[in-house]
């Protein structure tokens, strides 16, 4: 009995110090990164009925494997973000606080502001100096944008590079540690530190690379890519990655951007996968988001330039003096990587005055603001220039027949006539007083009775030839028709017919016309003959300077100004302009491009309802902050997730110090109730053989 009593004195004192190593062991490692709290597991050992002591199984970990898993995944979102914000926050350096006025849009509107200025002295050569040196800065501008995207493009590949050579280390790390798993746990020994170092380095891999997991047996795991590929079970596979050196050109796949593989280059690519992580968000940033900053750019750039050309100033060109003209959607552009290639024209730079007179060779008066003016109005305006349209359609038969045109004749005379109580006051006016208007249809006589007004002499004149006569503003009488107008005496007499206003003679019917105006150039008179068709009309119009006439879709007149800027026309004769339909209207600009931009021709700027340069300027720091704050609070809510996962494992499987120490005491006072077993047990065995003596 004495002997029995000590084996099981032995095993509780055994079993306590073994607890309290692995007590130590927790509390000692309790600051450890990755460390879990490990437990001896202890169960009562019996044969039969028999007592037999205390048996101590092997060390496990209190670990919730679920909670791992979605830790993992957490994980690789936070560093996924992080890797965005950081990123991003140099984009948000380059733009500067609003109140700094250093993004581009700040930047273009500060040149506008200097075309303004001049504008009230273009003679003015420090004004113009003022203009130069502040396109020069716009374009530098431009410039120091586009390199820093391409820098950022080009640094997302040495990072990539980097987190590859992590990724396979800790890979290499998963299979050897898998490997000494299985060996351990056929032999019954615990694996519990095997298993935290294994969880260290599948959380490195996590954070670098979106991976999934499951447990096979002996506790071997199998990581995976989140699309399915093994990356590690007992063997590590490759990740493989050889960048090369970005240009503003480059996109993936296809486009000399380097992808991501297992095992070769010709082995299994998952750059297009679901990769996350920080990994996968550098793709993301070098294959997405950075494109479209960088479409972003340079669309703003060629719309800069092209705009100023349109207006007879070529101030922004590449180095070869051109400015790259848009493309109709879809097809691809030809101005990837114009920002980080604009310059302000080397003929500028050489002549500070062609701010005033413009680069395409025209002939600019002497104090004349006229480019200044369609600059302002124009390039940084919502439209390109004016045009004028017509909603007649004149398409068919003569233009008189098409729009009711006819030749008029008008003779307004030159004394006011209403203020007379009646015409036979004036001396030269005798009641019954008579002369003759001819319209065409032979010559009608016109009797002035006693006490007749002006209004009466229009009445009776209306009577015998309708809609012949009027009294304008003035109170003077006005005679109009569509044909020649004779007014011949009867009695009135030379000086009767002038204190009317008028002289006898005909008035010859004449064309309608109008002037049309383009900018600075001198109005030049239209005129549209009976016979004349819209052929002829259009021939007229496109005789003027710098003016190109067409008919548009409906059959009316269009009139656009060649060289942009405002158009102006005027009634000269009749009212052509009216029976035309010809009303102004601004001249929508060449919309910014919205798709189908970048490299690849496969990039969305996401920027619409833009017309205006400055505003597209601010529409793209707009843009890029709100992205950039959706990043920061996105990071922060999960941040504050992940936190709380991390709080839930700490409390299931880290250290407690306090409850630790505690258990510490309570096996200090089993191995000491057990150390007494021993001793009670010596005791009684000493006498046992005492007896025997």
């Amino acid at each position: 009995m004495s002997i029995q009593s000590l084996n099981i004195a032995l095993s509780g004192l055994k079993a306590a110090q073994s607890a309290i190593n692995n007590t130590a062991s927790n509390i000692s490692n309790a600051s450890t990164e990755g460390y879990t709290k490990k437990i001896l597991p202890q169960t009562a050992d019996f044969s039969a009925d028999t007592p037999l002591g205390v048996r101590i199984d092997k060390i496990v970990r209190s670990v919730d494997l679920s909670l791992v898993k979605t830790m993992v995944e957490k994980g690789s979102t936070i560093q996924s973000l992080s890797v965005r914000e950081k990123f991003l926050d140099r984009i948000q350096s380059f733009h500067g606080p609003s109140e700094a006025e250093q993004s581009i849009g700040a930047t273009l509107n500060k040149l506008k502001e200097d075309f303004i200025l001049i504008d009230a002295e273009p003679e003015n050569p420090l004004l113009a100096d003022n203009v130069v040196n502040q396109a020069v800065e716009t374009a530098s501008k431009f410039n120091e944008f586009a390199d820093l995207i391409l820098q950022l493009r080009n640094d997302t590949q040495n990072e990539i590079k980097q987190m590859v050579l992590d990724v396979n280390t800790n890979l290499e790390r998963i299979a050897d540690i898998n490997k000494q798993i299985g060996g351990l746990s056929g032999s019954g020994r615990s694996i519990a530190s095997l298993l935290d170092q294994r969880d260290i380095a599948m959380k490195a891999v996590s954070e670098n690379l979106d991976i999934s997991f499951f447990t096979a047996e002996n506790d071997k795991v199998f990581v995976m890519t989140a699309s399915g590929q093994v990356l590690a079970d007992e063997n590590a596979r490759e990740v493989i990655f050889n960048p090369t050196t970005l240009l503003p050109t480059s996109f993936y796949p296809g486009g000399g951007s380097a992808g991501i593989f297992i095992d070769s280059t010709s082995g299994i690519e998952i750059t297009g996968g679901a990769l996350s992580g920080r990994i996968g968000e550098l793709i993301n940033l070098r294959d997405e988001i950075l494109p479209q900053y960088q479409a972003q750019i340079d669309e703003l750039a060629q719309k800069t330039a092209e705009r100023f050309a349109g207006q007879g100033l070529a101030l922004f060109t590449d180095a070869t003096g051109s400015v790259p003209p848009s493309v109709a959607p879809p097809a691809a552009v030809g101005y990837v990587g114009f920002a980080s290639q604009i310059q302000v024209n080397n003929a500028v730079m050489a002549d500070h005055t062609l701010v005033r007179s413009g680069t395409n060779g025209a002939t600019v008066p002497d104090g004349s603001s006229a480019i200044i003016r369609k600059v302002i109005d124009f390039t940084f305006g919502a439209f390109s220039s004016q045009q004028a349209s017509g909603t007649v359609d004149v398409s068919a038969g003569t233009i008189f027949a098409s729009t009711g045109l006819t030749q008029s004749a008008r003779v307004i005379g030159n004394v006011d006539i209403a203020a007379l109580t009646s015409l036979d006051t004036d001396p030269n006016i005798t009641a019954g007083s008579q002369f003759s208007i001819d319209i065409g249809s032979g010559p009608q006589v016109i009797t002035i009775g006693a006490t007749d007004t002006a209004t009466d002499l229009v009445n009776n004149i209306n009577l015998a030839l309708p809609g012949t006569a009027r009294l304008n503003s003035l109170g003077q009488l006005v005679l109009e028709a569509t044909a020649d107008i004779t007014v011949a005496d009867v009695s009135l007499g030379a000086a009767g017919i002038n204190a009317l206003g008028h002289n006898f003679g005909t008035t010859t019917a004449v064309n309608p016309s109008f002037t049309v105006q383009a900018g600075i150039n001198n109005p030049v008179t239209i005129n549209i003959a009976p016979t004349d068709t819209a052929a002829n009309l259009l021939a007229s119009l496109n005789a003027v300077p710098d003016i190109t006439a067409t008919l548009n879709g409906s059959g009316g007149i269009e009139i656009t100004p060649i060289n942009g800027g405002d158009i102006q026309l005027t009634n000269t004769f009749g009212t052509p302009l009216s029976a035309l339909g010809l009303s102004i209207s601004g001249v929508a600009h060449t919309a910014f491009r919205q798709d189908n931009l970048g490299p690849n021709a496969g990039v969305s700027t996401q920027l619409v309802n833009f017309t205006k340069l400055v505003d597209y300027g601010q529409g793209i720091v707009s843009l890029q902050s709100e992205v950039h704050n959706n990043t920061v609070s996105k990071l922060e809510s999960e941040t504050i997730f992940f936190n709380s996962l991390e709080q839930r494992f700490l409390n299931e499987s880290g250290v407690d110090l306090d409850q630790e120490v505690a258990n510490l005491i309570q096996l200090q006072t089993a191995y000491g109730a057990a150390a007494r077993a021993i001793s009670v047990s010596e005791q009684l065995f000493n006498t046992l053989l005492d007896a025997v003596r």
